[in-house]
C-alpha cells in the first residue's frame, strides 16, 4: 500500500468549515486538517474538535488579510493602519518588505495560540503558500517546525524551477520532514474524482503524496472571507465520491497523516 495524505486546510475559518473537517475526519473522507488561528472562530472550532475526539492537527501559519495575534505595533511591515494583515495581492508585489524579526514574532504568536487550545501540533502549512514568499520566510517555517519536531507540507512545487533551487538547499540544511507531490486543482477550478486520478496516476510522484483540498459547508460569513465558497462543498463531494467507490483500496493508496512520515 502507498500513503497519502488527504488535508482540507483553513480549520476555525468558519464554524460550518470546522463541522465539515470534523465530518470528513471522523468519516475517513480526510485524514488531517491545518488550523487558521488568526480566525475569531478557532477557539470554539478546537473545542469542537477535542469534544469529537480529534485531539491533533497541522497550523495554517497567516500573513494575510486576517487580523495578526500579535499586537500590529509589534509587527509594523506586516499590517495596514487600521491593524489588518495585507492583503495577499500586496505580499506577492512586495514581499522583500515584510520584515523577517516581524514574520518570526507572528508565526511564533500562532504556534503558542494553537498550543493554548490543547490541540497537539502535528505539522506545519501555510495559507496562500505565503511561506514561500521568500527563502527568508520559509527558513523561518523550517526553523520553528525543527524547534517544535514537526514536518512541514512541500509547498515549493508551485514556484517556477529556476526558484525552487534556494528552497530546497534550505529544506538540506534542517532536520525537517517533508511532504512528496502536492496534489492541488490544475485543469479544473476545484478538485473533482478525475482530476485527483490525473494526477495520481502520473509517473513522476515523489515521496507522500499530498492532495491539497478545501472542504466545508456554506454560510454567508463565509462569502465575505474567502473566495472559495461552493468550491468547498463540491470538493468534499468528490472526495466523498473516491472513498464510497473505494478507489483507495483498489489503487493501493493508504489513508495517513504527517505521523507516518519516513524518516528524513
Amino acid at each position: 500500500m502507498q500513503p497519502i495524505i488527504i488535508e482540507s486546510d483553513d480549520f476555525g475559518m468558519t464554524i460550518p468549515i470546522s463541522r465539515a473537517i470534523i465530518t470528513g475526519l471522523k468519516t475517513g473522507v480526510i485524514s488531517t486538517t491545518n488550523a487558521q488561528v488568526t480566525s475569531p472562530h478557532f477557539e470554539m472550532s478546537a473545542a469542537l474538535a477535542q469534544q469529537h475526539g480529534i485531539m491533533a492537527m497541522g497550523l495554517h501559519l497567516v500573513l494575510d488579510k486576517d487580523r495578526p495575534i500579535s499586537q500590529p505595533l509589534t509587527i509594523p511591515s506586516l499590517v495596514t493602519p487600521a491593524g489588518f494583515c495585507h492583503a495577499y495581492q500586496t505580499l506577492q508585489t512586495h514581499p522583500k518588505q515584510l520584515a523577517i524579526a516581524d514574520v518570526k514574532r507572528e508565526f511564533q504568536a500562532q504556534i503558542d495560540r494553537f498550543l493554548a487550545s490543547g490541540l497537539q501540533l502535528t505539522h506545519l502549512t501555510s495559507h496562500h503558500f505565503v511561506a514561500t514568499l521568500t527563502p527568508e520566510i520559509y527558513a523561518i517555517v523550517l526553523e520553528l517546525a525543527q524547534t517544535y519536531h514537526v514536518p512541514v507540507r512541500n509547498e515549493t512545487a508551485h514556484l517556477r524551477p529556476t526558484e525552487q533551487a534556494a528552497y530546497l538547499l534550505l529544506m538540506s540544511e534542517y532536520a525537517v520532514l517533508t511532504t512528496g507531490t502536492l496534489i492541488t486543482a490544475q485543469q479544473t477550478p476545484y478538485l473533482t474524482p478525475q482530476e485527483i486520478k490525473r494526477q495520481l496516476t502520473q509517473k513522476n510522484l515523489v515521496g507522500t503524496p499530498v492532495i491539497l483540498s478545501h472542504i466545508g459547508y456554506l454560510s454567508a460569513e463565509l462569502r465575505h472571507k474567502s473566495r472559495l465558497t461552493t468550491n468547498r462543498l463540491a470538493e468534499f463531494n468528490a472526495l466523498k465520491t473516491l472513498k464510497q467507490t473505494n478507489y483507495w483500496d483498489q489503487f493501493s493508496w493508504q489513508l495517513t497523516d504527517y505521523s507516518e512520515l519516513g524518516a528524513k
